[in-house]
Order: structure tokens, then sequence, then C-alpha cells
């Protein structure tokens, strides 16, 4: 069996375990997410090693079992508030990324000095992941007032949208590359400091070339650490929530969170709507429109 907290880690990502065997000093599990696969390696000294070909789910599993989330001892993230830190800053974060319904949304937080950041500490800024969906919902409307709405980015790439973009950029850690960059480019003024939750290891390779003078960029897993991540990460999961409420209206039901569970619903779209409605709602780069249309789309 896998340890709980890991279990909560591949609930929190989507991912199914589709195999498992022995291996020396551990197990070895095979990971499934929507198109993608990684296998895991755990061992009995409490090491965690990922591997796999390149993608989001790898990248995922990196950042959350190989960087931190969960550690050799076994500890999962503790979700506290994030540290007071008056130094000119701007966050990152995305969310959507791993989900086959709705779209993909990065959002940048900028904070401008210490009242800033105790107005976000004060109205209980913190991971997303670690609130919930009302919680979020509260939280992200405050932000606003805490920082000054010419302190916000969000970009918000529908379905379709996101699968011209992913299509251009090459992958989807590119792309979001690609974003993270507009949102630096759009926040940049007067920051000191540019933290990304780290969305693939190439991320910083990607950014360095955007960040303006004088400014340091972190990028780093676990980032929500900081007060202006924890709120991008609110602000970013808050606005995917809207617009998966704004698609379920469009096709009459409750669209479904996450990689998993999702075929049934899925088929509904495809059976009421056709492929033109699938594309309205769903990644359809997803392996998941394969099971879904029976036919060969889908292939990242």
């Amino acid at each position: 069996m896998l340890p709980p907290e890991l279990n909560a880690l591949l609930r929190e990502l989507g991912a199914t375990v589709t195999s498992r065997r022995d291996i020396s000093y551990g197990t070895q599990y095979r990971l499934e997410r929507g198109p993608e696969s990684a296998t895991l390696n755990v061992y009995s000294t409490g090491k965690v090693l990922v591997q796999g070909k390149p993608s989001t789910l790898k990248d995922a599993l990196y950042e959350g079992a190989g960087a931190g989330k969960v550690g050799k001892t076994g500890k999962a993230r503790d979700g506290g508030r994030p540290a007071l830190d008056a130094t000119p800053r701007l966050g990152t974060d995305e969310a959507g990324k791993g989900d086959y319904f709705g779209p993909l949304v990065v959002a940048g937080v900028r904070v401008l000095g210490g009242e800033a950041a105790r107005n976000l500490q004060e109205i209980g800024v913190r991971d997303s992941k670690t609130l919930s969906r009302e919680g979020a919902m509260r939280i992200s409307r405050q932000v606003a007032y805490a920082v000054g709405r010419e302190n916000i980015s969000v970009a918000v790439l529908s379905p379709k949208e996101y699968e011209t973009r992913r299509k251009a950029a090459g992958n989807v850690n590119v792309l979001l590359g690609e974003v993270n960059a507009e949102i630096m480019g759009q926040l940049e003024d007067e920051v000191e400091v540019i933290v990304v939750d780290e969305f693939a290891p190439s991320a910083r390779e990607y950014l360095e070339p955007f960040v303006p003078e004088g400014a340091r960029l972190e990028v780093r897993a676990r980032a929500e650490d900081d007060a202006a991540v924890a709120a991008a990460s609110i602000l970013a999961r808050a606005r995917y929530l809207e617009e998966m409420g704004r698609l379920s209206e469009r096709v009459g039901f409750a669209l479904p969170l996450g990689a998993t569970h999702v075929v049934g619903a899925g088929r509904r779209v495809y059976k009421e709507w056709g492929m033109a409605g699938l594309e309205e709602v769903a990644k359809v780069s997803f392996r998941t429109t394969r099971k879904i249309t029976g036919q060969g789309g889908g292939s990242r």
C-alpha cells in the first residue's frame, strides 16, 4: 500500500495506480493521469523516486514527492499561513493544468510592501489546495482589496484557446512558461523578487530571459509558502471553478474536476453536442478523448 501522504498526493493530482510490483527494498507503482503515465518507486527508507518520459504528470510528481511535499520523513506539507515578507514581489500559480474539463488559468499577484503582505495574511491567504471550495472563493474576492486590483493579473485560456496555444508552443509546459512570462511583463514594475510555483523542472530556464533588470527569480516547488504565490493560487483556483460552473451550465449538468472519472461525462457531452461541443468544454488533446469518442483523437 502507498503511504497515506502519497495517496493524498495522488488524489490531489487526479492520478491512479494501474499496476504495482516489488523491487529491491521497496515497491514500484505505475501511475496514469489522462494521457500521461509515470513510475513511482517507494523505498522502505522513505525515499521516493519519480521516473518515466517527460510529462506534466511526472513534473507534478517531481514537485510533490521528489521536491518536498512528501519527503523521507513521510510528512505532508503543513498548509500553514505564509510568512510575512515586505520585499516587493510578484507570485504566480496555475489551476486546471491536469484537469480534462475546463480552462487553464494562470494568476499573478504583486505585493508591494509590508501592509499588503499583512492584509493577505489577515484575510487567510494560504495554499489554495488546503482550502475548501467555499473558502477559496471567499478569499479570492478579498485579494483585490488586500493588494489593489492593479496588482492582479489572471489569464484564462478556454479549452479551445488552450489547445491552439499548446499546439503552437509544442507542449503544456512551454505554454505555461509563455503565460507566466506575459504576467511577469504586466506586473514587473517595482518588483524585486518574482516567485513562481515550479510547473516543470525546466521552468527557470524558460523564464529567466523575461526577468526584469534588478529583480531576482525564484522557481521552486511548494512556493505557496510565499504570500504572493498563495494569493495567486487562490485566484487561479477560484477562477477555474467559476469557469467550470459556466461550462457546466452550458452543457446542462455538472462537469467533474480532475482527470479521472471524466469519461462518462465526456461521452454525454459528445453524444449530445458532438465533437464541436466537446472541444468547447474539454482539453481534447488528452488521451481520454479516445475513450470518449472511440476515435484516434487525443495525443498529449
